[in-house]
């Protein structure tokens, strides 16, 4: 308001000066003269808080109209007849109105985590293709840019053909059979991505979305954004925002696919590595025997939990604690699942040690399952679930040391 009462004054001290530069009086174009007010009507206000404003509208009405700066809110207020107002230029709650900005809408109408190319011909898909409806009005000018955003900095990454309409100009390839798609949007792969991470008292979970964005900028420089959300690693028509959103540290591990999507950083917090406080998910060792005899109680093998936490290890769901299966390779490639639930002989017999609990050792009991003749037994897996994790069975391979599913399937 300062400014603008110096302006008035600086005006206003112009005035005197027209009789010497022209002896005229200030006129519009249709030649009426300008007869401009007196200053002292437009004082300017200023408080500090807005506990520190007068009444309003005030008696006799005497505060209506006035203005006043509020220096702790940083804003103005107008004094209305229904009381102080904030005055607010622009944006959505805007009482004082510029420039509205351009309204938009989106849709998606093709999403499916198969919808993959690889651009770049390296044999890695990089992009991850879509197909989306989108729509631009602006009620007040005209539209002067519009694109998709797909990185989340709020600038068109992607220029889209018109203010509206449901495909690009662009082919594309899908999957190995390079089958060619057109019409299709590809976005990259790996940018734009949000990792949503949360501890709860018993675990630690990510989340890994993305989020598509087209904006549309009016001839006045106005910004209309339309956002959707949907799973980056596996996105449906029926839901985009995917089927599930909690990973914890035991699919992580699992799944080469969903650690291309994290960053070391957030592997490092699933892992519970470095400062990490979320639980660090278990590491075994499976050590087979290395000879065998034609008796039927040699020792098979021995499984050891080297790190983390592993409790009530068993195998099928009327195992007892602390029993499991294991699948033995035989080096004409057939194999024998030693089941914990079978009847003696058959059943292998189980010790576990450790307080607590961190060695199960898993010996014939009665049957001759290993020897140095037709039954040898070139590699083994620990087939088993733990409390910590209950969504699914491990098979620890002894030979690679690491939770491979493969090996205990036929």
């Amino acid at each position: 308001m300062r400014l603008i009462a110096f302006v008035i004054c600086l005006i206003m001290m112009t005035v005197p000066l027209s009789g010497c530069l022209g002896g005229n009086d200030i006129e519009t174009s249709e030649g009426n003269d300008i007869i401009l007010e007196d200053t002292d009507d437009w004082p300017t206000y200023y408080v500090l808080t807005a506990g520190d404003l007068p009444a309003c509208p005030g008696q006799n009405n005497d505060n209506l109209g006035r203005l006043y700066y509020v220096e702790s809110d940083t804003n103005f207020q107008a004094c209305m007849s229904t009381g102080w107002q904030v005055v607010q230029i622009g944006g959505t709650n805007a009482n004082v109105l510029v420039n509205q900005a351009p309204i938009v809408e989106t849709n998606y109408w093709l999403l499916d985590d198969d919808l993959v190319t690889d651009t770049t011909q390296n044999g890695e898909p990089d992009h991850m293709l879509m197909g989306m409806q989108w729509n631009a009005k602006d009620i007040d000018g005209t539209i002067a840019q519009i694109g998709i955003d797909y990185d989340g900095d709020l600038t068109i990454d992607i220029i889209l053909p018109g203010n509206s309409g449901m495909h690009s100009t662009s082919d594309y390839t899908i999957g190995s059979q390079s089958e060619t798609a057109p019409g299709l949007f590809a976005v990259p792969l790996y940018q734009g991505l949000t990792v949503h991470k949360s501890q709860t008292p018993t675990t630690c979970i990510v989340g890994i979305t993305r989020t598509i964005s087209v904006i549309a900028i009016d001839d006045g420089g106005a910004t209309g954004v339309s956002s959707q959300t949907m799973s980056a690693i596996a996105p449906r028509m029926d839901n985009p925002i995917g089927s599930a959103q909690m990973f914890n540290a035991f699919q992580v591990a699992e799944s080469d696919y969903l650690q291309s999507f994290l960053t070391t950083a957030d592997l490092d917090w699933i892992m519970g590595q470095g400062g990490s406080t979320c639980p660090e998910p278990p590491s075994f060792t499976f050590t087979p025997a290395t000879t065998f005899t034609t008796g039927t109680s040699d020792l098979i093998g021995t499984l050891t939990l080297d790190s983390g936490t592993a409790t009530d290890l068993q195998g099928h769901s009327f195992c007892a604690i602390n029993e499991f299966s294991v699948f033995l390779k035989h080096s004409d490639n057939s194999r024998d699942e030693v089941y914990c639930q079978e009847q003696t002989p058959l059943r292998p017999s189980f010790t576990s040690s450790g307080t607590p609990t961190n060695t199960w050792t898993i010996s014939e009991n009665g049957h001759d399952y290993c020897n140095d003749g037709a039954l040898d037994c070139t590699n083994m897996g620990a087939w088993f679930t733990i409390a910590e994790d209950d969504e699914g069975y491990y098979c620890w391979d002894a030979a690679t040391q690491s939770n491979y599913y493969s090996f205990c399937e036929y």
